[in-house]
């Protein structure tokens, strides 16, 4: 693989199969996340003969109102599948009703996945920063997984404190459209940084690359030698996250 997407919805396309092999074709590494359990359930034999495609566990946010039950189903899956998402906390006026069950269901998967240790995790924390990260370092649960904050839009304090706790972050195309976006984007270490489509929401996959060189030109204007490598930076994070290997 040569490009990466470490966020991507293939369980909302038109056709998975289609989309997959599309991939597969291009040279993506893809971390598929899934917004309920039983999506998971479907795409992950469906998906199974791609060898690109890691598809993740998980119990959207927004979605957690109407699925409350399935936490279940996280729990009898979560011991054998290394690949965890989307799941986290939205405090978004439109969701923040269920700020109470998102919590629980988030603080039950952050400690079963610091119990199990090993997984990837891709985290959704929309106005909710500071308590997705209470919640991580509560269980320690950087410590012994990897934790991927998607689309972060927190402030650059959270960030830093993110970062010092062992957390990776997966950008996309939209987070290059505001100041502070940009601006979060330009601090963070190339050997934390992913990139994500989180298609189809933001944009199609194909983007990943011209995203790859338009973060490397970013990182370019403020440091020359930080900038050079940011493409190898990605391709090498990317790779150890997916199929765990570094080279």
């Amino acid at each position: 693989m040569e490009h990466y997407d470490l966020h991507c919805h293939i369980d909302l396309m038109p056709s998975m199969v289609d989309f997959a092999k599309e991939t597969s074709k291009m040279g993506i590494g893809v971390l598929a996340v899934t917004t309920t359990p039983k999506a998971y359930e479907k795409e992950k034999p469906t998906l199974a003969e791609f060898n690109n495609i890691k598809v993740g566990l998980g119990l959207h946010p927004q979605l957690v109102s109407e699925r409350y039950s399935e936490i279940s189903l996280i729990e009898r899956f979560i011991d054998c599948e290394d690949y965890i998402g989307e799941i986290g906390l939205d405090f978004n006026n439109r969701f923040y009703a269920s700020k109470e069950k998102q919590l629980v269901v988030f603080e039950n998967i952050i400690q079963w996945c610091s119990q199990l240790s090993g997984k990837v995790i891709s985290i959704h924390t929309v106005r909710s920063d500071k308590i997705a990260l209470d919640t991580i370092e509560k269980f320690s649960c950087a410590d012994n997984n990897i934790c991927i904050l998607h689309w972060f839009s927190g402030t650059q304090t959270q960030q830093q404190r993110a970062i010092e706790m062992g957390c990776y972050f997966s950008v996309n195309y939209s987070m290059l459209a505001s100041p502070n976006g940009k601006k979060l984007i330009s601090t963070i270490p190339k050997e934390r940084i992913l990139i994500e489509s989180d298609a189809p929401f933001v944009n199609e996959i194909q983007s990943v690359q011209q995203l790859a060189r338009e973060l490397a030109s970013i990182k370019s204007s403020l440091a020359e030698s930080y900038g050079n490598d940011v493409l190898e930076s990605i391709r090498r994070n990317s790779k150890y996250i997916l199929f765990g290997k570094t080279e």
